[in-house]
């Protein structure tokens, strides 16, 4: 896997997620290595809008900056980083749009997509997986069957 962010703005996108899916008594986005799945997605199928995330952190320590005096997100509490998204998800940010769906995506998508380590919100739910020891098959995997997944390993797909 590619990283894409730099020594910032992974754990600023790290802290937001584990806002909008903190952990509880179940583990939460920072657990469930959401932050490799976004990398994934960002280097990959939605590559167009790396920018947008790097806009985004800007724009969180600028509001950190602006409301309470911090030098960065990171810096604030969960109270204060809760309030600046918040402000966000009020605004229709196209950033906070992007960060939500990315954060449910890897929090409950397939493994193999780079999130959900160790199927953390999969037991979670109580979801047991592929329903076959091979993972997906047909009928009911066709899809995942026949068409190609960019993710999948070369060597699976005979490369």
């Amino acid at each position: 896997m590619a990283a894409i962010f730099d020594p910032h703005q992974r754990p600023t996108i790290e802290a937001a997620t584990s806002r909008i899916i903190p952990a509880d008594r179940d583990p939460g986005a920072l657990e469930a290595g959401v932050i490799d799945y976004i990398e994934n997605a960002l280097t990959g199928y939605d590559a167009e809008h790396a920018p947008l995330y790097v806009e985004g952190v800007l724009e969180l320590d600028r509001l950190a900056r602006e409301r309470f005096g911090s030098a960065a997100f990171i810096q604030l509490s969960a109270e204060q980083q809760d309030q600046i998204l918040t402000s966000l998800e009020k605004q229709r940010s196209p950033f906070f749009s992007l960060l939500l769906e990315h954060t449910m995506q890897g929090f409950y998508g397939d493994p193999r997509h780079g999130g959900n380590r160790d199927r953390a919100s999969w037991k979670m739910i109580g979801f047991p997986g592929p329903s076959r020891p091979d993972g997906y098959q047909p009928p009911l995997g066709w899809y995942d069957e026949n068409i190609p997944d960019q993710f999948e390993p070369e060597k699976k797909r005979g490369k």
